[in-house]
């Protein structure tokens, strides 16, 4: 029999003596039976012995116990540092208006619940000790039996918990009940077991353990979830518009070659399909070595390709009266100019696949105006307004360009629905004004005011689309690798022939690209 340490204990009377906890692993048989007033006896270790006097009253008792040194045990887990209040094992174990009042077991009348009850007193002590529980009971409760109610054992729970274990038979098994209350909570934890009579200390230790841990991890702060971090576990790849910019700059290419082979004025297909290959193979090559070196997305590809097509249209939609080899060569020229203009505009930071449409859009609707303005200055619609359009399409391209690089990024869906409404509104303005140009008496200023009707419809239907469009707010501009910006002022100091220094101003670019 090992003995768990000593103990003082105030007595009712005022005399302190010394008492004894005996450790959970002493069997149930070798426990003191003592009535009630009757004085229980345990044997320490290294030969020293001690008694305890603890009368008991008709009153529910708690085990006053300051425990100074607790052992540890196997199963022990002394995570808690809190103190902890065990009232003296009760009957009957329900709770109803039929049942009997709750009472401690009379040890005449019910010797057998008594006897199980002393047992069961020790193990929720040792219990408790076992879980990192000081035992204080120097505020030792003077309740009746009447009035350990759920709502009495909420009020002791101040500081420090509560245990009341209770006990009753069903035939020959016990019913064990223990109720728990952790400290400043109002919440009280039941835990109820039908055990045998032999296993009535070690289920007992189970569910005080289960009591405990289950508070424990009721009281726990809930760990923090960390944000998704999606680039901490993907990468993105590497220049997703590559295969956009390598399809442009294939057909830029076998186009400069065309225009290269027109503008020397031989129609030999022996030189035109080389040539046409050559330029395919060189545009390739240059998207693939642009591709690596900085990170083109979807949008700069498409970006830059509305640079360089609508341009070269526009060009060549001017010279559309001019010789072949003089306006396949101008729109070249053209294209190279847009291009480089979109680079540049690339090389402030990425470009969204809204402000590509952007681009895109300002090239075709300024086509279609550009038009629409060269037939009302000429005041017929009966020819082909190819100097208008192309005029329309360079200078939209640019203004679009312009437009989508200084201000926020838009959702590719709302531009699509103000290039919707622009058309609708061209359409619309057309059918209303479209009396202008029927009928007999059809003149230049009627045929003008039709068709400043149809681009002021277009101007307005866009207006009206991109208000009743909402915005969207997950769209962003990342900016790129390649940084450019303008700077002007002192770019040097010059040395001269008396030492004194004098600075050298100058203008230029600065940046990473």
């Amino acid at each position: 029999m090992t003995a768990r340490g000593l103990v003082p204990v105030r007595c009712s009377g005022g005399a302190r003596i010394a008492t004894l906890a005996l450790a959970l692993a002493i069997p149930s048989t070798a426990r003191a039976a003592a009535t009630q007033g009757a004085t229980a006896q345990a044997a320490a270790t290294q030969g020293a012995t001690a008694q305890a006097a603890a009368p008991q009253a008709t009153t529910p008792r708690a085990a006053t116990a300051q425990v100074t040194e607790p052992a540890a045990s196997a199963t022990a887990e002394p995570a808690h540092t809190a103190t902890a209040l065990v009232l003296p094992s009760m009957t009957p174990v329900a709770d109803c208006s039929a049942c009997p009042s709750l009472h401690r077991p009379d040890p005449e009348a019910e010797q057998r619940l008594a006897a199980l009850g002393r047992e069961l007193d020790s193990v929720v002590v040792g219990a408790a000790q076992d879980l990192g529980l000081t035992i204080d009971v120097t505020a030792r409760p003077t309740a009746t039996p009447s009035t350990v109610s759920e709502q009495w054992l909420a009020q002791q729970a101040g500081t420090s918990w509560v245990f009341s274990p209770r006990l009753g038979l069903e035939g020959s098994a016990v019913l064990l009940r223990i109720v728990a209350v952790q400290p400043g909570s109002k919440v009280l934890l039941v835990r109820t077991e039908q055990v045998k009579p032999d296993e009535l200390e070690v289920r007992a230790v189970l569910m005080m353990r289960d009591l405990v841990h289950a508070a424990s991890s009721q009281r726990a702060a809930p760990a923090p979830t960390p944000d998704a971090d999606e680039h901490a576990v993907v990468k993105p790849a590497r220049s997703p518009g590559r295969a956009v910019l390598a399809l442009n700059a294939a057909a830029f290419g076998a186009y400069v070659g065309f225009a290269l082979q027109s503008a020397g004025g031989s129609n030999d297909p022996r030189l035109t399909y080389p040539l046409i290959a050559l330029g395919t193979g060189v545009g390739i090559g240059g998207s693939i070595l642009a591709a690596e070196e900085w990170d083109i997305g979807v949008g700069d590809a498409w970006f830059l390709s509305a640079g360089s097509w609508w341009p070269a249209l526009g060009a060549a939609f001017v010279g559309k009266n001019l010789e072949a080899s003089k306006r396949y060569l101008y729109s070249a020229a053209a294209a190279a100019g847009g291009l480089t203009l979109a680079t540049t505009a690339v090389a402030f930071g990425h470009m969204s696949e809204g402000d590509a449409i952007v681009a895109h859009s300002g090239g075709a609707f300024g086509l279609a105006i550009g038009g629409v303005t060269d037939l009302a200055i000429r005041g017929k619609t009966d020819v082909t307004p190819f100097r208008g359009m192309g005029t329309g399409a360079i200078v939209g391209v640019i203004a679009a360009g312009a437009l989508a690089r200084f201000t926020p990024p838009q959702a590719p869906s709302k531009i699509l629905f103000v290039d919707l409404g622009a058309a609708l509104g061209a359409l619309g303005g057309a059918a209303v004004a479209s009396p202008l140009v029927f009928g007999t008496h059809v003149n230049a200023t009627r045929t003008r005011l039709w068709l400043t009707t149809i681009a002021a419809g277009t101007i307005g239907g866009a207006i009206v689309g991109y208000l009743v469009t909402p915005s969207s707010s997950h769209e962003s501009r990342t900016e790129g690798t390649s940084r450019v910006a303008p700077f002007v002022g002192v770019i040097a100091e010059e040395q001269r022939r008396d030492g004194h220094t004098s600075p050298v101003t100058g203008m230029g670019v600065q940046g990473v690209w």
